[in-house]
Protein backbone atom coordinates (compact mmCIF):
# COMPACT_ATOMS: atom_id res chain seq x y z
CA UNK A 1 0.00 0.00 0.00
CA UNK A 2 1.28 3.54 -0.74
CA UNK A 3 2.18 5.94 1.64
CA UNK A 4 -1.00 7.99 0.63
CA UNK A 5 -3.04 4.89 0.98
CA UNK A 6 -2.07 4.48 4.63
CA UNK A 7 -2.94 7.73 5.67
CA UNK A 8 -6.15 7.43 4.22
CA UNK A 9 -7.05 4.50 5.91
CA UNK A 10 -5.90 6.30 9.33
CA UNK A 11 -7.84 9.40 8.55
CA UNK A 12 -11.00 6.87 7.52
CA UNK A 13 -10.39 4.99 11.56
CA UNK A 14 -9.99 8.61 13.10
CA UNK A 15 -13.44 9.48 11.85
CA UNK A 16 -14.91 6.72 12.47
CA UNK A 17 -13.85 6.15 16.02
CA UNK A 18 -15.10 10.69 16.24
CA UNK A 19 -18.61 9.98 15.17
CA UNK A 20 -19.67 6.32 15.19
CA UNK A 21 -22.27 5.62 17.81
CA UNK A 22 -23.58 2.41 19.51
CA UNK A 23 -27.08 1.59 19.12
CA UNK A 24 -28.95 -1.48 20.61
CA UNK A 25 -32.46 -3.33 19.86
CA UNK A 26 -34.70 -5.69 21.63
CA UNK A 27 -35.71 -8.67 19.78
CA UNK A 28 -37.80 -11.56 21.15
CA UNK A 29 -37.57 -12.30 25.09
CA UNK A 30 -34.87 -10.82 26.59
CA UNK A 31 -32.14 -10.91 23.35
CA UNK A 32 -30.56 -7.52 22.85
CA UNK A 33 -28.48 -6.70 19.39
CA UNK A 34 -25.90 -4.39 18.89
CA UNK A 35 -25.20 -1.97 15.94
CA UNK A 36 -22.96 0.43 15.13
CA UNK A 37 -25.12 3.72 13.99
CA UNK A 38 -23.63 6.92 12.07
CA UNK A 39 -26.51 9.48 10.81
CA UNK A 40 -25.99 11.21 7.42
CA UNK A 41 -28.14 13.45 4.49
CA UNK A 42 -31.68 12.83 4.74
CA UNK A 43 -31.63 13.20 0.66
CA UNK A 44 -29.06 10.21 0.67
CA UNK A 45 -29.77 6.77 0.66
CA UNK A 46 -28.72 4.91 4.13
CA UNK A 47 -26.71 1.74 3.44
CA UNK A 48 -27.46 -0.86 5.73
CA UNK A 49 -24.09 -3.67 6.18
CA UNK A 50 -24.46 -7.20 6.87
CA UNK A 51 -21.66 -9.19 8.09
CA UNK A 52 -19.98 -12.41 6.57
CA UNK A 53 -20.52 -16.05 8.68
CA UNK A 54 -20.29 -16.43 12.50
CA UNK A 55 -18.60 -12.95 12.48
CA UNK A 56 -19.54 -9.28 14.18
CA UNK A 57 -20.60 -5.95 12.29
CA UNK A 58 -16.47 -5.25 13.58
CA UNK A 59 -15.02 -7.55 11.00
CA UNK A 60 -12.35 -5.33 9.22
CA UNK A 61 -14.18 -5.91 5.73
CA UNK A 62 -17.43 -4.46 7.14
CA UNK A 63 -15.77 -2.03 9.11
CA UNK A 64 -14.08 -0.35 6.69
CA UNK A 65 -16.38 0.16 4.50
CA UNK A 66 -18.32 1.80 7.55
CA UNK A 67 -16.03 4.72 8.07
CA UNK A 68 -15.85 5.42 4.14
CA UNK A 69 -19.28 5.35 3.28
CA UNK A 70 -20.70 7.54 6.05
CA UNK A 71 -17.93 10.30 5.35
CA UNK A 72 -19.27 10.55 2.13
CA UNK A 73 -22.72 11.86 3.63
CA UNK A 74 -24.82 8.80 3.76
CA UNK A 75 -26.54 7.26 6.88
CA UNK A 76 -25.22 3.66 7.60
CA UNK A 77 -26.04 1.42 10.57
CA UNK A 78 -23.81 -1.89 10.70
CA UNK A 79 -25.64 -4.29 13.51
CA UNK A 80 -24.18 -7.70 14.53
CA UNK A 81 -26.68 -10.47 13.97
CA UNK A 82 -26.94 -11.79 17.55
CA UNK A 83 -26.99 -15.63 16.88
CA UNK A 84 -29.14 -16.05 19.96
CA UNK A 85 -26.54 -14.14 22.35
CA UNK A 86 -27.42 -11.35 23.57
CA UNK A 87 -25.16 -8.47 23.33
CA UNK A 88 -22.85 -10.16 20.90
CA UNK A 89 -19.12 -8.78 20.67
CA UNK A 90 -16.91 -11.64 19.54
CA UNK A 91 -16.99 -13.61 16.41
CA UNK A 92 -18.47 -17.35 17.27
CA UNK A 93 -16.21 -20.58 17.30
CA UNK A 94 -17.18 -23.20 14.60
CA UNK A 95 -16.48 -26.05 17.71
CA UNK A 96 -19.78 -24.24 19.59
CA UNK A 97 -23.10 -25.91 19.38
CA UNK A 98 -24.94 -23.71 16.66
CA UNK A 99 -28.86 -23.53 17.06
CA UNK A 100 -29.13 -20.39 15.33
CA UNK A 101 -30.91 -20.14 11.85
CA UNK A 102 -32.06 -18.49 8.89
CA UNK A 103 -35.00 -17.98 9.62
CA UNK A 104 -33.94 -15.88 12.82
CA UNK A 105 -31.44 -13.62 11.15
CA UNK A 106 -34.03 -12.39 8.74
CA UNK A 107 -36.12 -11.72 11.24
CA UNK A 108 -33.25 -9.76 13.10
CA UNK A 109 -32.41 -7.97 9.75
CA UNK A 110 -36.40 -6.96 9.00
CA UNK A 111 -36.29 -5.40 12.55
CA UNK A 112 -33.08 -3.09 12.01
CA UNK A 113 -34.17 -2.18 8.63
CA UNK A 114 -38.04 -1.10 10.48
CA UNK A 115 -35.30 0.48 13.13
CA UNK A 116 -33.38 2.42 10.21
CA UNK A 117 -36.38 3.73 8.43
CA UNK A 118 -38.01 5.32 11.57
CA UNK A 119 -34.91 7.22 11.57
CA UNK A 120 -34.12 7.97 8.28
CA UNK A 121 -36.88 9.15 4.85
CA UNK A 122 -35.00 7.90 1.93
CA UNK A 123 -34.19 4.31 0.74
CA UNK A 124 -32.32 1.82 2.06
CA UNK A 125 -29.97 -0.08 0.25
CA UNK A 126 -29.06 -3.73 1.80
CA UNK A 127 -24.93 -4.30 1.35
CA UNK A 128 -23.81 -7.71 2.43
CA UNK A 129 -20.59 -9.50 2.66
CA UNK A 130 -20.00 -13.34 1.90
CA UNK A 131 -22.49 -15.33 3.65
CA UNK A 132 -23.76 -11.50 4.35
CA UNK A 133 -24.70 -11.30 0.94
CA UNK A 134 -26.74 -14.88 0.72
CA UNK A 135 -28.85 -13.54 3.69
CA UNK A 136 -29.49 -10.01 2.48
CA UNK A 137 -30.41 -11.86 -0.62
CA UNK A 138 -32.95 -14.39 1.40
CA UNK A 139 -34.52 -10.98 3.21
CA UNK A 140 -35.00 -9.95 -0.04
CA UNK A 141 -36.44 -12.74 -1.54
CA UNK A 142 -39.06 -12.61 1.14
CA UNK A 143 -41.15 -10.11 1.74
CA UNK A 144 -38.96 -7.04 2.24
CA UNK A 145 -39.59 -3.86 3.83
CA UNK A 146 -41.03 -1.62 0.70
CA UNK A 147 -38.33 0.98 2.10
CA UNK A 148 -35.40 -1.43 0.73
CA UNK A 149 -33.69 0.57 -2.75
CA UNK A 150 -31.14 -1.58 -3.62
CA UNK A 151 -28.87 -4.86 -3.12
CA UNK A 152 -25.21 -4.65 -2.85
CA UNK A 153 -23.54 -8.06 -2.84
CA UNK A 154 -19.84 -8.35 -1.94
CA UNK A 155 -18.14 -11.72 -2.58
CA UNK A 156 -21.02 -13.58 -2.59
CA UNK A 157 -20.60 -16.99 -1.72
CA UNK A 158 -21.77 -20.30 -3.26
CA UNK A 159 -23.58 -21.61 0.28
CA UNK A 160 -22.53 -25.20 -0.45
CA UNK A 161 -21.46 -27.61 2.14
CA UNK A 162 -18.12 -29.48 1.27
CA UNK A 163 -19.70 -32.94 0.24
CA UNK A 164 -20.27 -34.18 -3.15
CA UNK A 165 -24.45 -34.13 -4.22
CA UNK A 166 -25.35 -37.73 -3.34
CA UNK A 167 -23.63 -37.31 0.24
CA UNK A 168 -25.06 -33.81 0.40
CA UNK A 169 -28.67 -35.23 -0.83
CA UNK A 170 -28.44 -37.97 2.38
CA UNK A 171 -27.38 -35.69 4.95
CA UNK A 172 -30.32 -32.83 3.99
CA UNK A 173 -32.61 -35.96 4.20
CA UNK A 174 -31.74 -37.32 7.61
CA UNK A 175 -31.38 -33.73 9.38
CA UNK A 176 -35.28 -33.19 7.78
CA UNK A 177 -35.90 -36.20 9.59
CA UNK A 178 -34.19 -35.35 12.75
CA UNK A 179 -35.84 -32.06 12.78
CA UNK A 180 -39.39 -33.30 11.82
CA UNK A 181 -39.15 -36.11 14.61
CA UNK A 182 -37.53 -34.07 17.19
CA UNK A 183 -34.65 -35.94 17.35
CA UNK A 184 -31.96 -34.38 19.70
CA UNK A 185 -28.83 -34.33 17.65
CA UNK A 186 -25.91 -32.51 16.53
CA UNK A 187 -24.27 -33.00 13.40
CA UNK A 188 -20.20 -31.98 12.46
CA UNK A 189 -19.42 -31.25 8.90
CA UNK A 190 -16.86 -29.08 7.38
CA UNK A 191 -19.19 -25.73 6.36
CA UNK A 192 -17.91 -22.83 5.11
CA UNK A 193 -14.42 -21.64 6.43
CA UNK A 194 -14.78 -24.11 8.92
CA UNK A 195 -13.70 -27.31 9.14
CA UNK A 196 -15.76 -28.86 11.70
CA UNK A 197 -18.92 -26.82 12.26
CA UNK A 198 -21.28 -27.89 14.80
CA UNK A 199 -24.64 -27.36 15.09
CA UNK A 200 -28.10 -28.75 15.24
CA UNK A 201 -29.85 -30.05 12.09
CA UNK A 202 -32.78 -27.20 12.28
CA UNK A 203 -29.74 -24.69 12.20
CA UNK A 204 -27.43 -26.25 9.57
CA UNK A 205 -30.07 -27.28 7.42
CA UNK A 206 -31.40 -23.76 6.88
CA UNK A 207 -28.77 -22.23 5.46
CA UNK A 208 -27.87 -25.78 3.51
CA UNK A 209 -31.08 -25.06 1.46
CA UNK A 210 -29.63 -22.09 0.27
CA UNK A 211 -28.13 -23.89 -2.64
CA UNK A 212 -25.76 -22.51 -5.30
CA UNK A 213 -28.56 -22.83 -7.45
CA UNK A 214 -31.46 -21.20 -5.30
CA UNK A 215 -28.39 -18.59 -4.71
CA UNK A 216 -28.34 -17.70 -8.70
CA UNK A 217 -32.16 -18.35 -9.00
CA UNK A 218 -33.02 -15.87 -6.18
CA UNK A 219 -30.25 -13.15 -7.58
CA UNK A 220 -31.78 -12.92 -11.02
CA UNK A 221 -35.27 -12.46 -10.06
CA UNK A 222 -34.83 -9.66 -7.59
CA UNK A 223 -35.83 -6.35 -9.11
CA UNK A 224 -32.84 -3.93 -10.00
CA UNK A 225 -30.78 -2.16 -9.31
CA UNK A 226 -28.74 -4.84 -7.99
CA UNK A 227 -25.07 -5.15 -8.05
CA UNK A 228 -22.30 -8.07 -7.23
CA UNK A 229 -19.16 -7.01 -6.34
CA UNK A 230 -16.17 -10.30 -7.16
CA UNK A 231 -12.47 -10.39 -5.95
CA UNK A 232 -10.49 -11.52 -9.10
CA UNK A 233 -8.42 -13.65 -6.55
CA UNK A 234 -10.92 -14.98 -4.12
CA UNK A 235 -10.22 -18.44 -3.73
CA UNK A 236 -13.02 -19.20 -1.65
CA UNK A 237 -15.33 -19.88 -4.34
CA UNK A 238 -15.68 -22.98 -6.35
CA UNK A 239 -14.95 -23.21 -10.26
CA UNK A 240 -17.29 -21.14 -12.32
CA UNK A 241 -19.40 -19.33 -9.35
CA UNK A 242 -18.54 -16.33 -10.69
CA UNK A 243 -19.17 -17.13 -14.54
CA UNK A 244 -22.88 -18.28 -13.51
CA UNK A 245 -23.65 -14.96 -11.73
CA UNK A 246 -22.54 -13.14 -14.39
CA UNK A 247 -24.83 -14.59 -16.77
CA UNK A 248 -27.67 -13.07 -15.22
CA UNK A 249 -26.33 -10.15 -13.23
CA UNK A 250 -24.80 -7.47 -13.40
CA UNK A 251 -21.47 -8.26 -11.76
CA UNK A 252 -18.15 -5.66 -11.04
CA UNK A 253 -14.66 -7.74 -10.58
CA UNK A 254 -11.87 -6.23 -9.01
CA UNK A 255 -8.82 -7.36 -10.50
CA UNK A 256 -6.11 -9.03 -7.85
CA UNK A 257 -8.49 -8.73 -4.88
CA UNK A 258 -9.39 -11.59 -2.79
CA UNK A 259 -12.44 -12.33 -0.76
CA UNK A 260 -12.15 -9.88 1.80
CA UNK A 261 -11.29 -6.94 -0.21
CA UNK A 262 -8.34 -5.71 1.75
CA UNK A 263 -5.07 -4.27 1.36
CA UNK A 264 -4.88 -1.28 -1.71
CA UNK A 265 -8.30 -3.46 -3.19
CA UNK A 266 -10.16 -1.70 -0.04
CA UNK A 267 -10.20 1.37 -1.62
CA UNK A 268 -11.01 -0.10 -5.51
CA UNK A 269 -13.76 -1.75 -3.46
CA UNK A 270 -14.94 1.63 -1.99
CA UNK A 271 -15.08 3.99 -5.33
CA UNK A 272 -17.06 0.82 -6.53
CA UNK A 273 -19.62 1.27 -3.26
CA UNK A 274 -19.66 4.76 -3.46
CA UNK A 275 -20.24 5.33 -7.17
CA UNK A 276 -22.70 2.48 -6.99
CA UNK A 277 -24.79 4.72 -4.35
CA UNK A 278 -24.60 7.86 -5.74
CA UNK A 279 -26.45 6.49 -8.63
CA UNK A 280 -29.26 5.86 -6.57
Amino acid sequence: MTLKGVLLLALCWISLAAHATPVELKLSGKLLAKAEYREGAPSKPAVLFLHGFLQTHEFPTIHRLIGGVADSGHTVLAPTLSLGITHRRQSLACEAIHTHTMKDALREIDAWVKWLKARHNGPIILVGHSSGSVEALAYLSGKPDPAIGGFIGISIVEGRIKMNAVETARLIKEMRLAVKTGTPRVTTQQFSFCQKYQATPASLLSYLEWTPQRVLDAAATLAPPNLFIMGGRDDRLGEGWVGELKKRNRVIIIEGANHFMDGEHEFDLLDVILNELNTR
